[in-house]
């Protein structure tokens, strides 16, 4: 499937062109679009296969943008499962960054709590990521020359719904916005 591109000044426009691609008799299984608004570039990937026969198909929502050098930043964070919390009663251990609902409902990982603190300053975006459930948010590094340090967010679910995909734009802009100010589009 093509990768459409999308040149906005304002949020508005943009979700007016998604709202509009996705608003149609067959939504996509596959939807690839590149977001350029605010001198940020954001890829938007959403891909449904459901199956048949003896395939179970799979979902998945991903938002990536780049970074500058992180310079040995890192942070990861997913909503506290099961297997999280058998794992804290064996001495696993997350960060508690000071937002007592954010803390109690994800699982922190960081190398800097007081910075991770500072990116989730805005309660609208820590409440989207709060009720979200089956996805990951995690700043990665390069792994070569070529590359640039990113932030992504996996979610294990295909979102055709624009009001549920915009508000989690929104947080995931928010976050990038707070990790650098500059983003620019240099993925």
């Amino acid at each position: 499937m093509e990768t459409k591109m999308i040149a906005a000044n304002t949020e508005e426009t943009v979700w007016k062109k998604i709202t509009a691609d996705l608003a149609v008799d067959n939504p996509p299984l596959e939807y690839h679009v590149v977001i350029y608004q605010d001198a940020k570039k954001v890829f938007l990937d959403i891909d449904i296969d459901p199956g048949g026969g003896f395939e179970s198909g799979y979902e998945s929502t991903m938002l990536r943008a780049s970074l500058p050098d992180l310079e040995g930043f890192k942070f990861a964070l997913h909503h506290e499962n099961f297997i999280d919390k058998v794992g804290k009663l064996f001495g696993m251990q997350d960060v508690v960054i000071g937002y007592p609902e954010f803390d109690k409902e994800l699982i922190i990982k960081t190398n800097d709590a007081i910075k991770v603190k500072s990116i989730f300053k805005d309660k609208s975006a820590r409440q989207v990521f709060q009720s979200l459930s089956e996805f990951t948010l995690h700043t990665n590094t390069k792994t070569n020359d070529n590359d640039t340090d990113f932030l992504e967010l996996v979610i294990e679910r295909g979102i055709l719904d624009t009001a549920e995909l915009r508000d989690i734009y929104a947080a995931f802009v928010t976050v990038l916005s707070a990790i650098d100010p500059t983003a620019r589009d240099t993925y």
